[in-house]
């Protein structure tokens, strides 16, 4: 008797939290790694072909063709990849990169690398929450009159000296 609702726990906690980690914005902190020469040009889980320009990933649980963002928490830099394998299968790593994805974040010449992950989209459906409310109208325009005044009221207000000998960029 006992053993029943102690399986039905478990199994409701394994749910959850595999629910947990397949939401859109989704976040997790651990180390990238690269895949390997060896890899390229075989079959991935999903069963298209590595190859090294493409900006894909190995995650062990996120359904493939999530699109995750991955940032280098050492320098900032970031990436959007596409979950397209199962990995990374050593402790410790929470995503294996592409190349092309290593070499955007910096991680090629250094190997290990503390990121961020986030989950941005899933195959048909992006996180543009955020966004949908900006809309640009008509592009900015260039005006050089209003250049050329903000430029000479810079100069005026902050007594620029191009050149002591030339008077004529002193305010008098």
């Amino acid at each position: 008797m006992i053993k029943i609702p102690s399986i039905v726990l478990l199994l409701a906690l394994f749910l959850s939290f595999s629910s947990i980690a397949q939401e859109l914005g989704y976040e997790k902190v651990g180390i990238a790694s690269f895949y390997a020469n060896s890899f390229y040009g075989k079959k991935t889980a999903s069963g298209e072909k590595l190859k090294k320009t493409s900006l894909t990933a190995a995650h062990k649980r996120f359904p493939f063709n999530t699109l995750v963002e991955v940032t280098n928490l050492a320098n900032r830099k970031s990436v959007i990849v596409r979950i397209n394998d199962r990995g990374p299968y050593k402790k410790g790593r929470v995503i294996d990169l592409s190349e092309a994805a290593a070499k955007r974040l910096n991680l090629k010449k250094i190997g290990l690398v503390r990121v961020k992950i986030k989950i941005v989209g899933f195959e048909n459906e992006l996180m543009l929450i955020p966004y949908q409310k900006l809309s640009l109208v008509s592009t900015p325009k260039f005006s050089r009159n209003f250049y050329q005044k903000s430029r000479l009221k810079y100069k005026t207000q902050y007594k620029m000296k191009k050149n002591v000998q030339n008077k004529k960029y002193i305010k008098r």
